[in-house]
């Protein structure tokens, strides 16, 4: 028999996986003792007689028990070793929507209050043409803002290692070429050797990104237009890696960077000739 540190640890658990305390203090009921009718569970499980229905019948949708219409009607619960596998799995999907959800919810918030963010900043900044980010979170977000916002073209310099997972660069990639963007982007030559890396220059060339190829790369880096850079600076203290991004509002730092673009994409071996 377990002893109530047990259960309640049980319980603990079990919140982990979605249930609330009345829930699991039923399901916990259920176990001990299979074929019980509702007055008995709600006593054991010491839930309010009016809420036992609802709890069974969650517990009931969500896979713990099942009913027998018997009069009155019992209840049996499912057993742990396939039940809780499958809510698991249930509750994984679940917070994985709603991960993408609210990320998705983030960056098209960052994107529409971005220009507000901008037309609120104080003007004696002297530092308002500067900003460093070190968050993933923050740099995804400012890098899909600000490919919402290019107009004209973007200019990339793109290599390994990444900050931002593969679904939130191939969304920043392909942000600016679904609005008709200009986009030139320069790879190093060993993305040709990169699955990963190899799969997108396919598929971007495909939807119109112009490609190049490059020995080596000094820095990653977008362009957009002739207003903001975006650079991302790797941490050179060894260990996992781990980076800086600076978003550079500065025309003239911004012209001097799309020189150097220029410079490289002159050099480059076009995606199509390899």
């Amino acid at each position: 028999m377990k002893t109530g540190t047990e259960v309640e640890a049980s319980s603990t658990d079990l919140a982990s996986l979605g249930l609330n305390a009345y829930e699991s203090g039923v399901y916990l009921a259920l176990l001990s003792r299979s074929g019980q009718g509702s007055t008995e569970l709600a006593e054991r499980a010491r839930v309010p007689r009016q809420r036992i229905y609802d709890v069974l019948r969650s517990l009931e949708a969500k896979g713990l028990c099942v009913a027998r219409d018997t009069t009155p009607r019992t209840f049996f619960p499912t057993d742990p070793a396939t039940a809780l596998p499958a809510l698991s799995a249930k509750r994984a999907m679940e917070l994985e929507r709603e991960r993408e959800r609210t990320a998705a919810v983030a960056l098209e918030l960052a994107a529409q209050l971005g220009p507000l963010f901008q037309s609120g900043k104080g003007e004696n900044d002297p530092l308002q043409y500067v900003e460093a980010l070190a968050d993933p979170a923050r740099i995804a977000a400012q890098a899909f803002a600000l490919a919402s916002a290019a107009k004209h073209h973007v200019h990339a310099l793109i290599k390994r290692p990444l900050i931002l997972s593969s679904e939130q660069n191939r969304r920043f990639l392909e942000v600016p070429l679904e609005r008709g963007v200009r986009y030139r982007a320069l790879y190093e030559r060993e993305a040709l050797d990169d699955p990963e890396l190899r799969e997108w220059m396919g598929s971007l060339s495909k939807k119109g990104q112009r490609i190049r190829v490059v020995h080596t790369l000094p820095v990653k880096m977008q362009v957009f237009d002739d207003e903001v850079a975006l650079l991302s600076m790797q941490d050179p203290v060894g260990g996992p890696p781990s980076f800086t991004a600076v978003a550079l509002r500065h025309r003239g730092a911004v012209a001097l960077l799309n020189l150097a673009f220029e410079r490289l994409w002159e050099e480059g071996t076009p995606y199509e000739d390899l």
